[in-house]
């Protein structure tokens, strides 16, 4: 199964190996009341951030924008009406690519554009199949599997099926003007002509007004369709109206005796069985305080959460513990044998239930005495609270001593995850991005240092575990487990800004922009030092070997005395 890319993965930037590429995202939203906060894309080329990309009105109905990639990337992303997570596009089943959009840049084909209408896959209007078929019990042509139908005059050899992840699973995604067509016919073909094994099915999923034909049948009855074999999602066997892989009937049942109310727009499960949409898979209330869904899926490993509502406003669940926690997200294994899955809201399965906390005032405290604050700048709270970056809360500093508070009325459960931001709560100001600082001389991380959780994409975040009272947070320094006066800690101005390049890399990464002579280190995930560099002469480009380094995230520090900037970057 394909997973959710990590929201790890950083802005691709420059290499003088692959020839430049121009990349314009635009979007179609001529169907939707524009948002007073403007049109933005959040993708893996820049941290997804819902608030910090926006796109520019071509005064046509249309938003565009326009970056530069000079490496081999796949990239994922999706427009957002407005700023901030819940405002975002349902990108369709028929394009989706774990849920988002995707676009491929091969660092050589020169400029690269992708246009569609807002949450639909191709532009208004348009009509979008991904068509499907399963391979396994066949050998495959060398001429390939292509398909052919009504829709493209029955050319055999004009639209190829490709298998990108090597799971015998032939795609591809064809948009055209259906015009007044209500349905096609067509066949799948192991070759790219006549001559070749060609379809005869019989059965549903055949072409009933010709079934002598042995073509298949699919109604235009949406403007973006997966072809599906049955309600799993399964793709059509070669030659056949079923699956090669028996579905699986799964039962997934959420205790939500625990939360203090459940949503009015009731309890969702979304997963990587059904492309991550937390509105897509509603649960039917039991009428004993569990709410369950049976949902046929292959067997194998799934991620999944449930949701109490159906977006992801700070809906879903927030787990610790290591039992069923992968980043963040459940994760269990279904075959014939284990095909139910049962847990209360925010607990693993086994566990006891434990109710949330009553709803009550926490007072967050973070103190700046250590950091150059510029005239206006405000300080943020913000987490799974607020739906994180668009529902910031900005705090006061009344007595203008550096210490800036915010008292705010938290319900839901036990674990409250946030964080702190200068200036403006996205990549305009300055964030507790990481979660990895300086203490006593050493890195460490929020989770090390015991004051905050990993985020499940290799960052951290501060965590505070409600208790169901009115609670005053102990004053922090920011970017630090404990308060900046009579610690040990250094807290280090993030002004040294510099690129990277290739990522993700394999065995070298470059660093761009940074003058002068610096410490460089890189991290893990748990803000572990595993590469460092004394005094590196920089000089605007300087080439880091990381080939020794195992595959995952890791973050590259520059420091310069009390100055330090820092990025993230994968290592294949």
């Amino acid at each position: 199964m394909k997973h959710l890319f990590s929201l790890l993965a950083a802005a691709m930037l420059v290499s003088a190996a692959w020839a430049q590429t121009t990349v314009t995202l635009t979007v179609d939203m001529t169907n939707e009341m524009v948002s007073m906060d403007g049109v933005h894309v959040a993708g893996n080329f820049q941290g997804w951030d819902p608030a910090a990309t926006p796109m520019t009105d071509n005064g046509d109905g249309t938003w565009s924008y326009t970056f530069t990639s000079d490496t081999a990337a796949s990239y994922q992303y999706k427009f957002v009406n407005g700023n901030a997570w819940g405002t975002d596009e349902g990108v369709p089943g028929a394009c989706a690519v774990d849920g988002n959009r995707g676009i491929t840049v091969d660092g050589m084909m020169g400029d690269v554009s992708a246009e569609a209408c807002f949450g639909n896959c191709a532009a208004c209007g348009m009509t979008t199949v991904r068509f499907r078929v399963d391979m396994a019990n066949e050998e495959v042509s060398p001429f390939g599997v292509h398909v052919a139908g009504s829709f493209n005059a029955w050319s055999f050899d004009g639209l190829e099926l490709l298998d990108d992840d090597g799971d015998m699973v032939y795609e591809v995604i064809h948009s055209w003007d259906a015009g007044t067509d209500t349905s096609i016919v067509y066949k799948f073909v192991n070759g790219n002509s006549t001559a070749d094994l060609l379809e005869s099915v019989e059965g549903d999923c055949s072409d009933p007004a010709e079934p002598q034909f042995g073509n298949r049948y699919l109604a235009l009855d949406a403007s973006d369709i997966v072809v599906s074999a049955n309600e799993s999602g399964s793709p059509y066997c070669f030659n056949s109206c079923g699956s090669c892989v028996a579905p699986l009937a799964v039962t997934f049942t959420v205790d939500m005796t625990v939360v203090a109310s459940v949503s009015e727009n009731g309890v969702h499960i979304a997963g990587s069985f059904q492309g991550w949409n937390p509105g897509g898979t509603p649960l039917t209330d039991n009428g004993d305080g569990t709410w369950s869904v049976t949902v046929e899926m292959e067997p194998g490993t799934y991620e999944f959460k449930f949701i109490n509502s159906n977006d992801w406003d700070g809906n879903e669940e927030n787990m610790e513990g290591t039992g069923c926690n992968a980043g963040g997200n459940r994760i269990a294994s279904f075959d014939a044998d284990n095909s139910t899955y049962t847990a209360c809201f925010n607990t693993c399965p086994g566990e006891s239930c434990v109710p949330d906390p009553d709803p009550a005032d926490v007072t967050f405290r973070v103190n700046t005495a250590n950091q150059e604050l510029m005239d206006g700048d405000t300080l943020f709270v913000w987490g799974s609270f607020t739906g994180w970056q668009g529902g910031a809360i900005a705090m006061t500093d009344a007595d203008a001593d550096g210490i800036w508070e915010h008292t705010e009325t938290i319900s839901g459960g036990a674990n409250v995850d946030y964080k702190y931001s200068i200036g403006h709560p996205n990549s305009e100001g300055m964030i507790e991005e990481d979660g990895v600082f300086i203490l006593d001389g050493d890195t460490t991380n929020f989770e090390a240092a015991g004051c905050g959780a990993g985020n499940g994409f290799g960052g951290f975040n501060r965590r505070h575990v409600r208790s169901g009272l009115a609670e005053v947070l102990d004053v922090v320094c920011f970017n630090e487990c404990s308060d900046c006066e009579g610690s040990d800690a250094s807290v280090y101005d993030a002004t040294v800004t510099f690129g990277l390049f290739p990522n993700p890399a394999s065995d070298r990464v470059v660093l761009t922009g940074a003058q002068g002579n610096a410490d460089v280190f890189v991290l893990d995930v748990q803000g572990r030092e595993v590469m460092s560099l004394n005094n590196a002469a920089l000089n605007g480009r300087f080439e880091l070997n990381v080939a020794g380094l195992e595959a995952g995230a890791y973050t590259v520090v520059i420091r310069q005395g009390l100055k330090h900037g820092a990025q993230r970057i994968l290592v294949q």
